[in-house]
């Protein structure tokens, strides 16, 4: 169904004159208001309802439409006769939310924080995801990696969106890790605007929650059940997948490196650069990855648009003279990097010696981008 530009799915219960649906849109948009669904049309004469972040409910109380994240819409419409059951079958609906967070997993939120945003997607500096409840109070948790995370000192140094400070802060653990836990205040005038608790996973990789209107004890149950996402059952690089046609190829190196950030983590097949023909897998993650602060960083010269294995992305051609077996050979070098979801890039690069077509075997990047692209999480 097409209602005022909303294409939509729906699903009806009907007992004698009695009938209710429930319909869900899908739409593009990122999360609007009641505002916004009645100058598309929606329940002309309707009135806010203060529930669920906000909504539109018709003059005769048998219709109730409201944003519940970016790109969900959800519609619940009685008979007149079934009236009664607009409000609560709107509060009894629930939509299950993505655990998945970088490369963690949010496994509890406290059940009032029912609004949530949908794709992870930059926050201070991070990716983020942020739910609420009805009354104002909100959780918001950012996954930081690279030099904003590398120790503990670091994380703490928020790119705060207005004026705000954290004050009081104290060492607290979360699980084993060492944590920082204090109060955010606006500078000067100090109005309160909640907690924040910090800890590291690991060095380039740190996990941070700004709670609002939330106790310390839902704070602290939401930060124990953060954990790492599991691993992918075969071989992998930070999370993503290695190809087959890599599987059979004997592993050179393996390299991790922090960005401003963004972290890199880098698996090279056959040689180590510089000495020999090479495969390498690099998978980039963070809040800047995809900017041209990171483009910058990961390509040492300027790439081009390309399609490679049916993806759209970045792929820059170089060439390198090298030592091999002590004689100077040239290497020529092809990089391709797309971005599977926000906060994560994957780039493939290869490097062929241009004197001696079997000194590598048959990867062909094109082969490599495709079966890696079916293999993204």
């Amino acid at each position: 169904m097409n209602d005022h530009g909303l294409q939509g799915k729906a699903a009806r219960w009907s007992q004698g004159d009695r009938t209710i649906q429930v319909t869900v849109y899908r739409p593009k948009d990122l999360a609007g208001d009641y505002l916004d669904l009645q100058q598309r049309g929606f329940l002309p004469g309707g009135t806010l309802w203060r529930h669920r972040g906000g909504g539109l409910m018709s003059a005769g109380r048998d219709d109730l439409i409201w944003w519940e994240r970016d790109g969900l819409v959800l519609r619940v419409t009685t008979s007149a006769s079934a009236k009664e059951y607009l409000e609560p079958v709107a509060m009894s609906l629930h939509v299950p939310w993505d655990p998945v967070l970088d490369t963690m997993r949010v496994t509890y939120m406290p059940a009032r924080f029912r609004l949530v945003s949908s794709e992870p997607r930059e926050s201070l500096d991070g990716l983020g995801r942020w739910w609420s409840d009805d009354q104002n109070a909100s959780m918001a948790v950012e996954v930081v990696r690279g030099d904003r995370a590398k120790d503990l000192s670091a994380l703490r140094r928020v790119s705060w969106p207005t004026s705000e400070e954290l004050l009081d802060a104290r060492t607290t653990t979360v699980g084993r890790a060492r944590a920082l836990e204090g109060r955010v205040a606006s500078k000067g005038v100090k109005i309160d605007k909640g907690r924040m608790l910090m800890w590291l996973i690991e060095p380039g990789l740190g996990v941070r929650i700004w709670a609002t209107g939330a106790t310390e004890d839902e704070m602290r149950q939401v930060a124990e059940g953060i954990e790492p996402s599991p691993p992918p059952a075969g071989p992998s690089v930070d999370g993503v997948e290695v190809p087959p046609a890599l599987r059979s190829v004997p592993e050179a190196a393996r390299d991790r490196a922090l960005g401003w950030n963004w972290t890199t983590t880098t698996t090279y097949w056959g040689h180590p650069p510089g000495k020999g023909w090479y495969v390498a897998l690099s998978v980039h993650r963070g809040g800047l990855v995809g900017t041209d602060l990171w483009r910058k960083d990961a390509f040492r010269t300027t790439p081009e648009t390309a399609t490679v294995g049916g993806v759209r992305g970045l792929r820059a051609d170089s060439t390198k003279t090298v030592r091999v077996g002590g004689r100077p050979r040239l290497m020529w070098t092809r990089s391709f990097a797309w971005e599977p979801r926000t906060g994560l890039a994957v780039v493939v690069t290869t490097a062929e010696d241009t004197m001696s077509s079997t000194a590598h075997p048959d990867l062909d990047l094109d082969r490599l981008v495709r079966s890696l692209n079916t293999r993204q999480p």
